[in-house]
């Protein structure tokens, strides 16, 4: 079983001696491994080579054209029943590197459970040991992209597929307090070589963001993954299936890396493709010495027909996947199942706000239409599949009792309308709150209050017309 993949542009100054040096340092640091320095001298030599000893083995391929050079390494180890196979392969062309790392578990025994899958230590040590490349618009680096005020064009690209990335992209949004849910630096260290963590600025960023991107931008703290090539996105937020932080790192991880195992390879970053070129070499020289020995002819070939093979049978699962996923989209996309709306310019200004206006109007609409009819019985369906969270409500309390006897914008007043979401404004003879940064939605607050009811008729004028 494929439990781990992923492949990624490294530094172009990168050779393939730099390559099996760090795999080499990989294989000798691995836990209770009886490998030393001496048994893999000659790992990378040219053509095949092959080592094993104990319940470890590894062989290694490499050859080269006029197109380029290749090396990969397949390294085995059967332990406690089950089978862990790793094959790392390195593909240099002209100005362009990339490794990809494919991870297979297999179980000996029927009872043998197969461990959670987990990024591999040998990514990490490419990384530190080669150095990332561009990918795209981006470089492979362990820190998240933290985008500028200036880099609204920049995050439209990323978001929309045509920053020409291969790499997934984690897009972490603002909060409407400005902060972000994960913690963005642990995040971009644990997804390096497997997807691009972008980390947007603040609030304000994401509203022109929406401007430029159609609304297709995550927003308000949630965290988005956006696929290749315009593929889509998959939305995270907390409240919605976790019920931490932690909880949606491990979701988001998860996410990416299925998706990168049920993704077809870079052609170039494949065993088969290696064991090609190799074959293909051998052949060069044979035919170049003038050698009569046909039984290496037909090894030579009979190596190059199956790795076309292997290039066969993997197109073939590729096709049957993506069949899959056609027929899974359009269920989802049937006439007769479910409902979709679109919120057209506006976004939620608070976590599940749209959501929630849709559910209140549901509520009152399922008393305005005669009881037993199609109308109740599906708006009654939908109440029930959607109980929701009363946001709405919480908010106008924390409003009202934060402006309750109001004579002034204290300290604490004004942590408390700006843990809301409001942005406070002392110009004139009033103060001016504007509620995440939408000027559609600017209220007043007198500077001296004399009226012990005058915060609370406030609250409740905001609550109305906001929450």
């Amino acid at each position: 079983m494929l439990s781990f993949a992923t492949e990624f542009p490294i530094s172009d100054e990168q050779t393939t001696g730099d390559f099996l040096a760090a795999v080499k340092d990989w294989a000798l640091g691995l836990p209770h491994t009886v490998l030393n320095a001496q048994d893999l001298s000659a790992l990378g030599s040219v053509g095949q080579w092959s080592f094993q000893k104990g319940n470890e083995s590894v062989v290694s391929l490499h050859a080269t054209n006029d197109r380029g050079e290749s090396a990969s390494v397949r390294y085995k180890r059967v332990d406690d029943g089950l089978e862990w196979t790793t094959t790392v392969t390195f593909s240099r062309s002209v100005g362009s590197a990339w490794v990809a790392i494919r991870v297979f578990c297999e179980s000996n025994h029927p009872a043998a459970r197969l461990p959670p899958a987990k990024k591999p230590v040998l990514v990490r040590t490419l990384l530190q040991s080669l150095g990332g490349g561009k990918d795209g618009d981006l470089h492979v680096i362990t820190s998240p992209h933290i985008l500028g005020n200036s880099d609204i064009g920049a995050a439209t690209r990323l978001i929309t597929g045509e920053a020409n990335c291969r790499l997934p992209i984690i897009y972490v949004s603002a909060t409407f307090q400005g902060s972000h849910i994960l913690d963005i630096n642990r995040l971009a260290n644990d997804m390096a070589g497997v997807a691009h963590v972008v980390v947007e600025p603040n609030r304000p960023f994401s509203l022109r963001l929406k401007l430029e991107a159609n609304s297709e931008n995550v927003y308000g703290g949630t965290v988005g993954i956006y696929w290749p090539d315009g593929g889509g996105r998959r939305s995270f937020f907390i409240g919605k299936g976790f019920d931490s932080a932690s909880d949606m790192a491990r979701a988001v991880f998860d996410e990416v890396r299925t998706a990168l195992t049920n993704r077809r390879p870079l052609e170039r970053c494949t065993w088969a493709s290696t064991q090609e070129m190799v074959s293909r070499q051998t052949f060069e020289q044979l035919k170049a010495s003038g050698s009569d020995q046909v039984d290496k002819y037909i090894a030579a070939f009979d190596e190059e027909l199956a790795s076309k093979d292997q290039k066969l049978s993997d197109a073939e699962r590729e096709i049957g996947r993506l069949k899959a996923e056609l027929r899974i989209y359009e269920s989802r996309s049937s006439p007769g199942i479910g409902a979709a709306l679109e919120a057209g310019q506006e976004q939620d200004l608070f976590p599940n706000e749209i959501s929630g206006i849709i559910l209140d109007a549901l509520r009152d609409y399922q008393f305005r239409v005669p009881q037993d009819s199609r109308r109740s019985h599906v708006v009654a369906a939908l109440l029930a599949s959607n109980p929701g969270n009363d946001e709405s409500a919480q908010f106008r309390e924390r409003l009202k009792e934060m402006l309750r006897g109001f004579t002034g914008l204290d300290g604490k007043v004004r942590r408390g309308l700006e843990d809301l979401g409001f942005s406070i404004s002392e110009e004139g003879k009033h103060y001016k709150i504007t509620f995440q940064g939408d000027d559609r939605y600017t209220f007043t607050l007198p500077k001296s209050g004399s009226d012990h009811r005058g915060g609370l008729n406030a609250a409740n004028d905001i609550g109305r017309l906001l929450f």
